[in-house]
């Protein structure tokens, strides 16, 4: 797409003219204003400049950092849970001002107004929040980063600063398996940073892996039981793309709003809960695991003891660990449901995505959570905001359980 730079006039005489820039800069605005015994004239100039252009003549620079985050901001808890909230920040617009006397008596002032562009994958704005409801515990945990940071080279530096990552995490057992690896996948992810540039379904595939083989090990030598599910979203925005890995009934939508006005439901996670998946409970069945009113049983204690809603988590030493299992096998896993959707494409007006645990899908359906956020961000609100209304809608309807949401905006 091309960006054209006008010329807007007022005032005998003045003249219009525009030109084609790429649109991958800053808009630079200059305003020349005119005065004396005379009507004032007024003339500015709004165009595009690429990143590092620099103006000497005024000694305006351009290079400036948009903000991005590193690691997710965090805020207290309140009465009623906690939430975070962030997005690629543009600083605030620099400007110039110089004044000339001319010899006709009047005088030109010269304004330059540079406003910094966002960097290129972005504006992508979030809120997160947090409660721990009637639970005695809080167990879920979740992370949130703006522009991957890696010290590869610059290259890949520069293509990792268009990927974001979203994640939500809900412990059972315990809240230390969700923290962990709250931490630790998006510690792999970052290592592995040209596998998750050219193959990220792969790449995400492994970090579920090896974060499931360190978690297990400690635990093995901490005798910690916890266990979690997760659902990770890593967008790229310069390829209009999201992968999303989940294990568990952690959970993603993607809604949107057509040209047409009409509301689009996308569900990008599977739900591995055995009440709820058919496919799941035949899995378990065709391993030898054993399948009791709709929840996983533990292969060697009787199920009415010991039991998971779930079949695929991060942990639980306790079903997968030979010394508590012995010959038998569980058939809980850690591989993730891996699965790709385009974004930021086609003619979606508003495009969002709905990162929840089961404390919000309990007691809200897709369509209701969609068409919440549609109508909140028609209003105008933000996602942080928005986010705190889905938990709100969750409680109210009857959730009793941890609730964790996160709305990623594009």
């Amino acid at each position: 797409m091309e960006a054209a730079a006008e010329v807007h006039a007022e005032g005998q005489g003045a003249a219009a003219m525009s030109e084609s820039l790429p649109d991958n800069g800053r808009t630079i605005k200059t305003t020349f204003i005119e005065s004396g015994p005379e009507a004032s004239t007024q003339r500015s100039l709004s165009m595009t400049e690429p990143m590092t252009t620099t103006i000497s003549a005024l000694s305006v620079r351009t290079d400036w950092s948009s903000e991005s985050e590193a690691s997710p901001r965090k805020t207290a808890a309140t009465a009623d849970g906690a939430g975070e909230s962030g997005a690629f920040q543009a600083p605030a617009p620099a400007a110039e001002q110089t004044t000339t006397s001319l010899q006709s008596g009047r005088t030109r002032t010269l304004m330059t107004t540079i406003s910094p562009r966002f960097p290129l994958g972005a504006p992508v704005r979030y809120g997160v929040h947090s409660i721990q409801n009637r639970r005695s515990e809080m167990e879920d945990a979740h992370r949130a980063v703006l522009g991957v940071e890696s010290s590869s080279p610059s290259s890949v530096e520069a293509a990792l600063g268009n990927l974001s990552y979203f994640a939500v995490f809900d412990g059972h057992g315990g809240a230390k398996a969700a923290e962990f690896s709250s931490e630790r996948l998006f510690a792999l992810l970052s290592q592995n940073s040209s596998e998750l540039l050219t193959e990220p379904e792969t790449a995400l595939k492994k970090a579920f892996a090896q974060t499931e083989a360190d978690w297990l090990a400690m635990a093995q030598q901490e005798d910690l039981m916890d266990g979690t599910t997760a659902a990770v979203v890593v967008v790229n925005r310069s390829a209009c793309k999201c992968i999303v890995g989940n294990v568990g009934d952690s959970e993603v939508v993607l809604g949107s709003r057509n040209s047409k006005g009409e509301t689009i439901v996308q569900t990008l996670t599977e739900v591995h809960h055995l009440k709820r998946s058919a496919a799941e409970a035949q899995r378990i069945t065709d391993v030898g695991g054993r399948v009791w009113r709709g929840r996983l049983g533990h292969p060697k204690i009787s199920p009415q003891v010991l039991s998971l809603a779930v079949s695929r988590a991060i942990g639980d030493l306790f079903f997968k660990d030979e010394k508590f299992t012995g010959d038998q096998v569980s058939g809980l896993t850690a591989e993730p449901y891996i699965h790709s959707a385009e974004v930021c494409k086609g003619d979606a007006q508003q495009e969002f995505l709905i990162i929840g645990c089961d404390g919000l899908w309990d007691t809200v359906t897709y369509k209701e959570a969609v068409d919440l956020v549609l109508a909140k961000l028609t209003a105008g609100e933000e996602p942080q905001a928005i986010s705190e209304a889905l938990v709100r809608l969750a409680r109210d309807t009857g959730s009793m359980d941890n609730i964790t949401v996160m709305v990623v905006v594009f």
